[in-house]
């Protein structure tokens, strides 16, 4: 009863309030991308209660409306176009509309996997450019190597295994698979993907590319960015990496940036600050960080933090660029950070005026004592080099055998002296950020 007084309330306000639309759609007319108004707000309202749309009501026919409508379509067997017109919104405001299988639709599927279920992941899959494949409902290999494309595309663990966050980015991709607008995969011959057609949209645009995008990265678009880089003094090897990016859609720098420039170089004049490497922290380690998680070679914070995590980015960037792949960011590799977009990467890195690890911790060592050692016996209990009930604030022989220890695993110095590299590799295995101050 509740569910036909609903559909009821809904049908009266689709006929009765006026629709705020295109200009050149007629009222009540199709319903398509790019219309917003009373009928609009209807219409989320009715998907999101079929479970289709989950992106709040806003009366704007997005790219959400868009997903949801044609996943409505193909659930509901109807042409599948994104529009909804007379046939289309007469099954969705129906009582016999289907809905989605939430409960089913919440499920992990992986290799081996079968049935209707793998069929909408495969038609997303191929919507999206990353499959081409076909519609069988068998998740083979094909499909997983599709799933761990756009997986790398959008940032997420490439497992090949479709849980609740790659169903939601899969769903959501418009707002989720690039950094501002701008792909973050390194794309090269062979590759698929909604990033690669947005890359052959811009060299269409750009007289570079003459075929119609297909989001296959193939002789064609290999042939376009070489002639693109030619054309801007780059190495014309065909790949899309992160400086023929930065060159297609070019960075528009803040005041502060600007500022930054003046005061430590450009692309053409290096950045001029020190080399960091491994074990290193601080502002410009913070800087890197930003822009190569910007750029889709680091995932986490900027954190200030040279560990493990960022000597792997900086090798992948370095093996990008020919650069020697050592994991240095000297000023070789500095000049090509330094042109990674960053206008739109998220605000999480340090404080420059509170520097990272080790700015102010010195060193800790045998016959100090107070609330630094105590830290540093608890992270030792921890992670069960030191015995509970060993964290007395007495760095004594116990805790200098125990930084040995430690050290040994690490594969750092073994001195049992507590310094910038101990801390920085706490800080890594434990997730936490060492801020206590040397008195």
């Amino acid at each position: 009863m509740m569910k036909k007084r609903l559909l009821a309330f809904l049908l009266v306000l689709v006929m009765m309030l006026p629709a705020i639309a295109l200009a050149d759609s007629a009222e009540s007319g199709t319903l398509q991308f790019g219309m917003e108004g009373a009928e609009i707000l209807a219409l989320q309202t009715r998907l999101e209660e079929l479970g289709y749309y989950k992106n709040g009501l806003d009366g704007k026919f997005g790219n959400g409306v868009l997903t949801a409508v044609k996943q409505f379509q193909r659930n509901n067997g109807l042409t599948v176009d994104g529009k909804v017109g007379p046939i289309t919104k007469a099954k969705i405001y129906s009582s016999d509309a289907v809905d989605v299988p939430t409960v089913e639709a919440s499920k992990t599927l992986a290799f081996g996997a079968s049935g209707e279920l793998v069929k909408e992941l495969q038609r997303q899959l191929r919507a999206t450019y990353y499959y081409a494949g076909k519609i069988d409902g068998i998740f083979g290999a094909e499909v997983s190597r599709a799933v761990k494309g756009f997986q790398a595309s959008v940032g997420l663990t490439a497992d090949g295994k479709v849980g609740p966050a790659t169903r939601n980015a899969l769903y959501n991709r418009a707002a989720k698979i690039f950094n501002g607008g701008i792909p973050v995969r390194a794309l090269s011959a062979g590759y698929r993907g909604y990033d690669v057609y947005v890359l052959q949209q811009k060299l269409v645009s750009l007289n570079y590319l003459s075929i119609t995008p297909s989001g296959f990265y193939g002789e064609d678009t290999v042939a376009a960015v070489k002639a693109f880089q030619k054309a801007n003094g780059l190495t014309a090897d065909g790949r899309a990496g992160a400086v023929i990016r930065r060159y297609l859609w070019p960075t528009t720098v803040n005041n502060q940036e600007e500022q930054e420039n003046q005061e430590q170089g450009t692309v053409d004049d290096p950045y001029k600050d020190r080399t960091i490497k491994s074990g290193s922290y601080g502002k410009d380690v913070a800087n890197a960080q930003m822009r190569l998680k910007a750029a889709g070679y680091l995932l986490g914070n900027a954190d200030g933090i040279f560990g493990v995590k960022t000597k792997a980015a900086v090798i992948a960037l370095q093996k990008d660029y020919n650069l020697k792949q050592d994991g240095i960011v000297g000023p070789s590799t500095w000049a090509v950070i330094k042109t990674l977009n960053v206008s739109n990467a998220e605000p999480d890195v340090v404080d420059p005026e509170e520097p990272s690890v080790g700015a102010n911790v010195v060193r800790i060592e045998r016959g100090d004592k107070g609330a630094r050692v105590t830290k540093l016996q608890q992270q030792l209990i921890q992670l069960g080099y030191l015995p509970a009930g060993e964290d007395d604030g007495k760095f004594g022989r116990k805790t200098e055998n125990a930084v040995r220890k430690f050290q040994k695993d690490q594969g750092i110095k073994v001195d049992g002296i507590a310094g910038t590299q101990t801390f920085v590799r706490l800080n890594e295995v434990l997730g936490v950020q060492w801020d206590v101050p040397v008195g």
